[in-house]
């Protein structure tokens, strides 16, 4: 169960609950494990609900939607874990007449049975009617990892979600957390639904010290020898990632807990996040200084909080580990490699980019079963969990699959590591397969 860090970011919750009491919607951006889902998951406190009243004149259902919980991206499979969501939250923490949870379990089930995209959003779009139709307060959905889901659903949901937000105005109001602002170009870029949120952007910087005095209390810091406080203080320069990771990696190894693998994954994890153009500016700026910045540069580290004011970069642990991947030379070998503590995959001596949890649960899992055929069966089993069984077909493994070898293999359309095997499964061979029968690849 996550810690609830209720106390932590106050500062941003007062902004968020301003800004929904108004009516209008909100996002909320910022680079790997910066804690925007703690912030999400604690908005729908006690304490915030009442301030949020307050602020409104009117009361307020904030429900908590983990987009991770997401088995297909689909609209039916987004808006599933939405009306999921809503059930769970009214179930627990308030009192809704029993017509509207008897609609919502309606509503739910056709979309676990919706056979096209317009089944799927009638049947959410009468689950939210209802729902600010017969719950006597303003309804806020907290959409929590969200890129995923954004970038890859067609425009027909995302226009949804704004037709009901035009419907409803100030009774229905969103809050959405990714890694880059929705209008970035490498998520969707400029529009309808991103227009919702373009007043209300918010970087998500780096923790105060006295935040980050918190999270380690929340941790179990203060057990730890005090002259231990101010060292992971300076380590993670306000990173919350880093910051959790450092803290446990003091409980066991007091003397040595900057070189916990735990905490070199963290800082792999933030500089896989960071685009080539950006992992550049870290490297000038760790070899060279500030001056070597251009304007555009500067802004964007300084809005992730990568650097300081100053100029400097933000963790002296962080400026080691950058002028480490400066020494390590390019690897040459061939194949791929999976390093699980680092969350990191090499395809012939090169990184990919940063995998959604499916596409990485899917790849650790071939990998465990390098050279040997792993079933549908058991993919579906590891990677969406056995009560899915009976749920997830053929069609979604095949597209998971799909997406995954779009970003590891050299040419996707010729597979040479991720290899079919028609009518049982699929395999992940050690060595790239050049010398192959073309009926095996598809």
């Amino acid at each position: 169960m996550p810690l609830p860090f209720q106390s932590i970011r106050s500062t941003y919750i007062t902004q968020l609950l301003s800004i929904l009491a108004r009516g209008e919607c909100a996002a909320i951006y910022g680079l790997s494990n910066t804690g925007k889902s703690p912030l999400l998951r604690a908005l729908p406190a006690a304490e915030n609900a009442a301030q949020y009243a307050q602020l409104a004149g009117r009361a307020g259902t904030l429900v908590y939607v983990d987009c991770n919980r997401v088995v297909e991206l689909t609209a039916a499979g987004f808006f599933e874990v939405v009306v999921r969501s809503l059930i769970e939250t009214l179930e627990e923490v308030a009192e809704p007449p029993s017509e509207l949870l008897n609609h919502l379990h309606a509503h739910h089930d056709h979309l676990t049975v919706s056979a096209t995209p317009f089944q799927a959003s009638l049947a959410f779009n009468n689950a939210i009617s209802d729902t600010c139709s017969l719950l006597d307060c303003n309804l806020i959905l907290l959409f929590d990892e969200f890129d995923e889901v954004y970038t890859a659903l067609e425009g027909r949901p995302l226009l949804n979600l704004r037709a009901l937000k035009d419907k409803f105005q100030t009774q229905l109001a969103y809050v959405a957390a990714t890694t880059r602002p929705l209008n970035d170009p490498a998520l969707r870029g400029e529009n309808e639904f991103a227009e919702l949120f373009m007043v209300n952007q918010l970087p998500l910087r780096l923790l105060s010290e006295a935040d980050s005095r918190r999270v380690i209390d929340e941790l179990g810091g203060e057990k730890l020898p005090p002259n231990l406080l101010p060292q992971i203080l300076q380590a993670a320069g306000g990173h919350f990632g880093l910051l959790n990771a450092l803290t446990h990696a003091a409980k066991h190894q007091p003397t040595h807990f900057t070189h916990d693998p735990n905490v070199r994954a963290e800082c792999l994890k933030l500089w896989n996040q960071l685009r080539p153009e950006e992992q550049a500016a870290l490297k000038t700026l760790v070899t060279a200084s500030d001056d070597g910045l251009n304007p555009h540069d500067r802004s964007r580290l300084s809005t992730f909080g990568l650097i300081t004011d100053e100029g400097r970069i933000f963790s002296d642990l962080f400026a080691t580990f950058i002028r480490h991947q400066i020494a390590v030379p390019e690897e040459t070998i061939l194949g791929i490699r999976v390093d699980d503590d680092a969350g990191e995959v090499w395809v012939e001596g090169v990184k990919v980019s940063v995998l959604t949890d499916l596409e990485y649960r899917l790849m650790r899992l071939l990998y465990q079963r390098v050279d040997r055929l792993t079933t549908k069966e058991q993919i579906v089993e590891t990677v969406w969990g056995g009560q899915y069984l009976d749920r997830v077909d053929d069609a979604r493994i095949e597209k998971l699959v799909s997406r995954l070898r779009a970003k590891i293999e050299p040419e996707p359309l010729r597979p040479r590591y991720l290899l079919t095997q028609r009518g049982r499964g699929y395999k992940l061979v050690s060595r790239p397969a050049d010398d192959r029968d073309a009926e095996d690849l598809t």
